[in-house]
């Protein structure tokens, strides 16, 4: 399996007993708005990067992307890293490269405003380059343009 990035695009993420987590009104692959300029109450994103346990990354930062404005990003330092590192330590070196490492991040804006139709992109920058994430469009739906007067 390949490094890859996986991405949940919802109204809310809920923490709930026993560690677990709950999403709230799930996108995919597009949102659509009644109109523009608005302002949603909420926008999450559970976002889980994924590498093979024999292929750590070495360097990792995540980027939340509207069009090309950067909204957010998260970056690994080597410490975090390696702790990432340190939990396969007990796996035997031949079964590494049936295992995967996840490392699994949220972001929540609230408000998330929005000025027209857009995409909302994740990218995360490793040691062996980009890797991109599935978006989400952004757009206004259809028939629900205000009538011209």
């Amino acid at each position: 399996m390949n490094r890859h990035i996986l991405t949940v695009f919802c109204d809310d993420i809920r923490h709930e007993i026993g560690g677990k987590l709950s999403y709230i009104g799930v996108y995919s692959g597009g949102l659509f708005v009644p109109t523009f300029p608005i302002t949603l109450p909420k926008l999450c994103l559970a976002m889980s990067v994924v590498t093979p346990a024999d292929k750590p990354f070495r360097r990792l930062s995540v980027r939340v992307l509207k069009g090309e404005e950067q909204l957010a990003e998260g970056i690994l330092d080597e410490a975090q890293l390696a702790n990432v590192i340190d939990a396969t330590d007990d796996v035997p070196e031949s079964e590494r490269k049936d295992r995967m490492q996840v490392l699994q991040t949220i972001f929540m804006f609230s408000p998330f405003q929005l000025d027209g139709p857009c995409v909302l992109r994740v990218r995360a920058e490793t040691e062996e380059g980009a890797l991109r994430g599935l978006g989400l469009r952004i757009e206004q739906a259809p028939g629900e343009a205000l009538p011209v007067q």
